[in-house]
């Protein structure tokens, strides 16, 4: 029977290779003395692609990154104490976000709690609400052979039946190893079970109803993040044709499905719209767009499709909440509905969209031209990662369609500024994208400075550097505060160098005004290694034509930060 430091090997052998032999393909860990037989057993299994970082709270939001772009659970790897704690705002994320994490805590052993022992914390109770699955493991000793299975049941339930992060706690007794650990031991093979994942089928019975309830009559499908294969949504658009209202993170916007039925303007004609839906059926989360959102309210029936049964609708008003898979839903609406809307209602869209976008033409802020010019440089297969406050609401409102081929992706599960350079570089460390760029705010960039050491590949960063939170500016309390006021406690504006600070993480920087973008984003996404790109923009003038623009169409709305 092992004891001391050869049980801790086994023990940390049997659970990184039961993750690998369960699907896990990455782990990200971060350097520590508990963890040492995990890191160890990671960085020697030939399986794994291994990332190392300094910083948990970076480590965790790139395997957020990673585990996005290989739409696949990662594991996390790190020491006891703070350490693990540090993870907390990316699970928040993964859990909001519906994203599988497999958290494997390092800790001490149960003697060393609760005594005043150095770097101990309650690591069971750290990530509350936000877990799918705990799972604490006793100190390393005897039978190591169950560990396998319950490393599948751990990636199993990250998977199913809803998506999210899963802890493994597992303390380790010292001598953490043994002397004869320097010399690497053949890999053991592990075994573990398959996992067979169910696809969620609505009853053919139910089918056949709502396809008669929502067939002939003016309605339209809205998209949100994760909203489902677009092929399967266009045709079942095509065979109502009713427009899709697509956010930037549906995956409907980009790609060679048909797109004819797609509107992106939607939160600027929708502001005066007098196009109230019969029905409107939601795939996906909740869009960004608020003004969406309220439009939605507006119909007779409103249906949202739930895959995992979480509970989705921020306005309190669903007629139907549909528990069933995206895509299965809308194939087998698609091969019920026999008869289209009015050939009006199509009509009515498409010229709204035309007259949108013929206003953003004319008139449109300085972020619509940037946002045209990232798009005109993007090559197909690339990654689009964008950042929360008016980033994602600008490329929401102004990045029309491409038939490109684009991974458009952003942190809309808590939908915060923290970890999202962390969160880019780690999917664009995934390989799976031809380029990879990311369009963020300046306060959005200075928030996660950290992260710009996590991956020194082929990446871009451009920063609209408008001098602080603008998304405020849009705020009702902007006209109720003093303006010294509002500026010291909601703009907040930064003295950072943006030059100076990405030169100390070894990163390319250059400054562009809006004009000079198109070269500047050029040259960046052809230069090896990271690049950050600052775009200056003028915030007062940023403001004003927004406000302008939304006046050319209606009276514009509070937007929510």
């Amino acid at each position: 029977m092992a004891a001391g430091g050869s049980a801790n090997r086994l023990w940390a052998e049997r659970i990184v290779g039961g993750l690998v032999a369960a699907g896990v393909a990455a782990v990200i860990l971060s350097p520590g003395s508990r963890s040492t037989p995990l890191a160890l057993a990671a960085l020697r299994h030939p399986g794994l692609d291994v990332h190392v970082l300094l910083d948990e709270r970076a480590a965790a939001f790139f395997a957020l990154g990673q585990a996005k772009a290989r739409c696949a659970p990662v594991a996390l790897v790190c020491t006891s104490g703070s350490a693990v704690a540090n993870w907390h705002p990316a699970v928040i994320e993964a859990d909001r976000g519906c994203v599988p994490l497999i958290l494997v805590s390092a800790d001490r052993p149960p003697e060393l709690l609760d005594c005043g022992a150095n770097q101990v914390i309650d690591q069971a109770g750290v990530f509350g609400s936000a877990l799918r699955a705990y799972h604490a493991l006793p100190p390393a000793g005897g039978d190591s052979g169950w560990l396998a299975n319950l490393t599948a049941q751990a990636v199993l339930e990250s998977l199913w039946p809803e998506p999210g992060p899963v802890q493994i706690n597992a303390a380790f007794r010292e001598p953490l190893l043994d002397g004869d650990d320097a010399d690497p031991a053949p890999s053991v093979p592990v075994a573990s079970p398959a996992l067979v994942l169910p696809r969620l089928t609505p009853r053919d019975g139910d089918l056949d109803c709502l396809a008669r309830r929502i067939e002939g009559l003016r309605g339209a499908i809205l998209c949100g993040p994760g909203a489902g294969a677009p092929a399967s949504v266009a045709a079942l658009a095509a065979r109502l044709d009713v427009p899709v209202l697509a956010d930037p993170l549906s995956g409907m916007r980009f790609g060679p499905h048909d797109r004819s039925r797609v509107m992106t303007a939607q939160d600027l004609f929708l502001r005066r719209s007098g196009l109230v839906p019969d029905w409107v059926l939601r795939l996906g989360a909740a869009p960004v767009s608020k003004i969406l959102n309220q439009w939605a309210s507006r119909a007779k029936e409103r249906w949202i499709v739930a895959p995992t049964g979480r509970w989705s609708d921020p306005n309190r008003d669903a007629g139907i909440m549909i528990v069933a898979d995206d895509d299965a839903l809308t194939e087998g609406l698609a091969a019920r509905v026999r008869v289209p809307a009015p050939s009006d209602w199509m009509a009515s869209f498409r010229a709204a969209e035309t007259e949108a976008q013929g206003i953003i033409d004319s008139q449109g802020p300085d972020e619509a031209a940037v946002i045209a010019r990232l798009f005109d440089q993007l090559p197909d297969k690339a990654l689009l990662f964008v950042g929360n406050s008016m980033a994602i609401r600008d490329l929401d409102t102004f990045s029309g369609t491409s038939g490109k081929t684009l991974t458009v992706m952003g942190n809309r599960g808590a939908s915060g500024i923290d970890g999202n350079l962390a969160t880019f570089l780690g999917a664009a460390a995934s390989g799976r994208f031809s380029a990879a760029l990311a369009l963020v705010g300046d306060l959005t960039f200075l928030h996660d400075l950290g992260g710009l050491a996590a991956w020194k590949g082929d990446a871009t960063i451009a920063v609209l550097a408008n001098g602080g939170g603008a998304i405020f500016e849009h705020l009702a309390v902007a006209g109720i505060l003093p303006r010294a006021e509002f500026a010291q406690g909601w703009l907040t504006p930064q003295s950072a160098d943006i030059a100076a600070a990405s030169a100390a993480f070894g990163c390319h920087h250059s400054r562009a005004v809006p004009d000079g973008a198109e070269d500047a984003l050029a040259e960046a996404l052809a230069r090896p290694g990271v690049s950050v790109v600052e775009i200056v923009i003028d915030r007062d003038k940023s403001a004003r034509d927004h406000r302008a623009l939304w006046s050319a169409l209606a009276q514009p709305l509070e937007r929510s930060s």
